[in-house]
């Protein structure tokens, strides 16, 4: 017999965003990642002796009759783990240490962060439909009742950090201003400092994701994710049902889902790079003078299988995302995760200033995203929502729509957005946003502002200022039959996104 064991992280939203330093915020992050990459092989490998075993270097094969402890497959935060018995070697035994290390090492790497565990006994041979079934049921158990460790706070001779209200561990002077840090504060920027070193990372703080320096201060979170994924891996691996068959493919399965998405992230960022190079350029001819970010203001804060998520200057937000989607369904039928079935993913934008709490920026635009998704569960496309954050209020985004966005009990927002090309007849199309912000874009400011300021009064109040337009043509938009949204929402969704839009990526010019 053996042990089928798994482990999930938990808090790891918290732990990440929990800080208004970006450095600490994109650490954490790489701590996270690391966590089942890096330490859970090499601790297994400590404790039983044998060589380092990387799964996704043994996408195609099944279960190995030479490893005692081996990692069946990683992602989305989690990891599947078997041990068998071997000579003097017992599964239960070993299932105990590894997971006792295992622990250990998380606490000391990646404090905050919490790790359920759930173990079965199996013979790994016929078994692996109900296996995973009922070690997923105990995970859920686990989860619900799983307390994160909190650390001894301070005593009265210790200084306390002012942020994180743990004791102080080392003093940071790196930038002329002496800061007093935890430890884990520490280890974030310690993982940052050697990820950036790395990836030739030029971005320092948010100040750096700013285009007109001193003038422009709004940045953006990006946060996307792949439509239905749970399900379909679900639905796939149903007709398996012995573990030599289920192994090898969800093993392939997991490594195309990382290929198709990281692709995606990369091919999308590397030509957002190109771009911008071209753009700040150009900028500076028409601008003579004026001091620029020459640091590309973009910088990938997590990327693990459909998860993305990304920071960036927030005039370029929305253009991005909305490229990032379409390069996923670009992807080749080869490098497709489940073949002959399109890729799709949903995003959320959030556009803020820099100085509003991170941590609930995060928060928003998960939301968003889970908003964009909504329209995707009936049409298997990719859509897309945003919100532009003017306050410095706090409050989730169903009471943020409701409080500025109502009017005589109709939405004026047309949002989410579908970006779908195949989709281009589905309504609202993100096609129509984006020739329409180029065409309206020219337009006089005040008759811009007028328009959108009357759409927020209403119904009634929009259509008289459309009528005194005077020879000016708006873009023509469905006046959609609908009690619970104004007829000129669409309109308002490019108004309102107008002076912070830049379609880099679509290569259609500057929108203001």
């Amino acid at each position: 017999m053996g042990i089928l064991a798994v482990y999930d992280t938990v808090g790891i939203q918290n732990y990440i965003f929990s800080s208004n330093k970006m450095a600490e915020n994109v650490g954490a992050s790489k701590l996270v990642a690391d966590i089942f990459k890096e330490t859970l092989p090499k601790v297994i490998s400590e404790e039983t002796g044998e060589e380092l075993f990387y799964w996704k270097e043994h996408a195609a094969e099944a279960l190995s009759d030479k490893l005692t402890v081996e990692v069946i497959f990683q992602g989305g935060g989690n990891a599947y783990v078997k041990f068998i018995d071997k000579g003097s070697s017992k599964a239960g035994d070993l299932f105990q240490s590894v997971t006792r290390e295992f622990l250990t090492q998380v606490s000391l790497e990646a404090r905050g962060v919490g790790i359920a565990v759930a173990a079965i006994e199996t013979d790994f041979s016929d078994t692996y439909k109900s296996d995973f079934k009922k070690l997923n049921d105990r995970l859920a158990l686990a989860k619900g009742s799983l307390n994160i460790p909190v650390f001894a706070g301070n005593q009265p001779i210790t200084k306390q950090s002012g942020r994180t209200g743990l004791p102080v561990s080392v003093v940071d002077r790196r930038y002329n201003n002496d800061e007093f840090l935890s430890r884990d504060q520490e280890l974030k920027r310690k993982k940052y400092d050697k990820y950036k070193m790395k990836a030739q990372i030029e971005i320092e703080n948010f100040d750096d994701l700013a285009f007109d320096e001193g003038v422009d201060s709004l940045i953006a979170i990006i946060h996307a994710d792949g439509n239905n994924m749970g399900r379909r891996i679900i639905d796939y691996m149903e007709k398996f049902k012995t573990y030599n068959e289920a192994v090898p493919e969800i093993r392939r399965l997991s490594k195309k889902i990382d290929e198709c998405y990281g692709v995606a992230r990369e091919n999308t960022i590397s030509a957002f790079k190109e771009e911008y190079a071209r753009y700040l350029l150009a900028q500076k001819k028409k601008y003579p003078g004026k001091s620029f970010n020459e640091k590309t203001p973009i910088l990938e804060l997590i990327g693990d299988g459909d998860d993305t998520t990304i920071i960036i200057c927030g005039r370029f937000a929305i253009d991005f995302a909305k490229n990032l989607l379409l390069e996923i369904e670009k992807t080749k039928e080869d490098n497709k995760p489940f073949p002959n079935d399109k890729p799709t993913a949903c995003a959320g934008v959030v556009i803020f200033n820099k100085n509003y709490p991170f941590s609930e920026a995060y928060k928003l635009v998960e939301e968003l995203c889970s908003s964009a998704k909504k329209p995707s569960r009936d049409n298997e496309g990719s859509y897309l929502d945003f919100h532009l954050h003017y306050s410095g209020g706090v409050s989730g985004l169903k009471k943020l729509r409701k409080l500025m966005y109502e009017v005589d009990g109709k939405t004026i927002l047309r949002r989410p957005w579908c970006v779908s090309k195949d989709m281009e007849n589905e309504t609202p199309n993100f096609k129509w946003f984006e020739e329409s912000i180029l065409k309206i874009a020219d337009m006089p400011h005040n008759k811009i502002k007028a328009i959108r300021n009357a759409i927020g009064a209403g119904d009634k109040a929009a259509k008289l200022a459309v009528n005194q337009l005077r020879g000016l043509k708006l873009p023509e938009f469905a006046l959609e039959p609908d009690e619970k949204r104004s007829s000129y929402a669409a309109l308002f969704d490019i108004l309102e996104m107008l002076d912070c839009y830049v379609n880099l990526l679509s290569k259609g010019g500057k929108s203001t």
